[in-house]
């Protein structure tokens, strides 16, 4: 998808209300089904977080406390992944995949004295 299509879309998906949203997002999940063959880029969590949405608007929950719920879950979801990205550069480092600064070199010992003799 172009960037073009992608703002567009996200600038209308803004203007409608909450519940409309989701009907959007009911209408894409069957067109995915008909016509996609992947799943898309999603994380666990974030697979998690659609399992829950979808199962408080079969319960009929008021869209506002799901509409806070999903905030909360979308905060958690960048924590986690500043915490997974954290851990991988961790593992990259144990690995010895990136080394580690260099210490400051240390002065240069001063030159020795020496005698010159003349004859």
């Amino acid at each position: 998808m172009n960037e073009i299509l992608r703002k567009e879309i996200w600038r209308k998906l803004e203007g409608l209300p909450e519940d409309k949203v989701y009907q959007v997002l009911d209408y894409v999940n069957f067109l995915r089904s008909r016509y996609s063959e992947g799943d898309g880029r999603a994380t666990s969590f974030q697979k998690f977080g659609e399992a829950v949405q979808e199962t408080m608007r079969r319960g009929r929950v008021p869209a506002k406390a799901l509409k806070e719920t999903m905030k909360a879950m979308g905060t958690a979801d960048r924590v986690l992944g500043h915490v997974r990205e954290a851990g991988r550069e961790f593992i990259v480092e144990l690995e010895g995949g990136r080394p580690e600064p260099a210490p400051p070199a240390s002065p240069p010992e001063p030159p020795r004295t020496r005698e010159i003799v003349v004859e």
